[in-house]
């Protein structure tokens, strides 16, 4: 089992490594820059990255897109900016020695149309064209639904995938409190069954590499995207075992995602995903 946290960088990027050694965790996930905006960080020496993440023995270490661009945006202006930033940050995760770029789908634009959800697919999809000119791979989250989001149902991302054709270097990593707020329950086992039978069978199952691991704090289909600490939201314990042994069968690593920015703070988390995997897990 490969378990990790999204934790801050507030610290610096060492810390993050050792931090995640010190809890026992063999995954990370961090931003590069702020999500929100601002002048990006110089980042650490490419081979210092990689001397601090094999001491630490963490792997995959993911690095998380900002939230400031719209890659599905149809506006000029907009969609020259998101793929200026985001093929940048392709850049970044190569230098960091990172696995993957985690990039939310954006969001269409006003007016209410079909064509517009349509519209921004395709320019989704373009955006991630531009992307690919620069090495690496990157990893779509499935949304809430929130508002204009894209990639609130699988057949957002069926379409997308439609639009990128034979394309291998795009991925999906599937958030469970995101799952939960579009409309599918995680209680039970065979809930989990259908989410990933949902998403494997249309997608293909190979697409599916990893699993944020969230609860949600609003009920099923409320669309609306706010994470709670693992068995605290709408999630029950027969899903998360369900989740753990599908994490476990298929080499995906979990990333959790709950409150709090550091590991002391999903320390609950940790032993809830620990329980959940039974004797023997690590």
């Amino acid at each position: 089992m490969r378990l990790g946290a999204q934790l801050s960088t507030a610290r610096g990027l060492e810390t993050v490594f050792q931090e995640s050694a010190d809890w026992g965790l063999t995954a990370v996930q961090v931003f590069s820059r702020s999500p929100v905006g601002g002048q990006s960080k110089e980042l650490p020496k490419t081979g210092t990255v990689s001397a601090w993440l094999e001491q630490a023995r963490i792997r995959p270490f993911f690095v998380h897109a900002p939230y400031f661009v719209n890659p599905a945006a149809v506006d000029g202006t907009m969609q020259q900016r998101a793929r200026a930033v985001l093929a940048e940050e392709m850049v970044r995760v190569k230098r960091l020695n990172g696995d993957f770029l985690v990039l939310h789908p954006g969001h269409w634009q006003p007016p209410l149309e079909t064509k517009s959800l349509e519209a921004a697919l395709e320019v989704l999809a373009g955006t991630l064209r531009h992307m690919l000119t620069r090495p690496g791979f990157i990893l779509m989250e499935n949304t809430a639904g929130q508002g204009r989001e894209i990639g609130g149902s699988v057949a957002d991302l069926v379409t997308l995938f439609q639009h990128l054709g034979r394309v291998r270097r795009v991925g999906i990593l599937l958030d469970t409190a995101h799952a939960m707020a579009s409309g599918f329950p995680l209680q039970t086992a065979d809930d989990v069954s259908r989410l990933l039978d949902d998403i494997g069978g249309r997608l293909g199952w190979e697409r599916i590499r990893g699993i944020h691991l969230n609860d949600s704090m609003y009920p099923v289909g409320s669309h609306r995207d706010r994470h709670a600490h693992l068995l605290e939201g709408q999630m029950g314990m027969a899903a998360l075992e369900a989740l753990v042994q599908q994490a476990v069968q298929q080499d995906w690593p979990l990333i959790l995602e709950t409150p709090g920015s550091t590991a002391e703070a999903r320390q609950a988390d940790i032993d809830a995903v620990r329980r959940a995997g039974g004797e023997g897990f690590p």
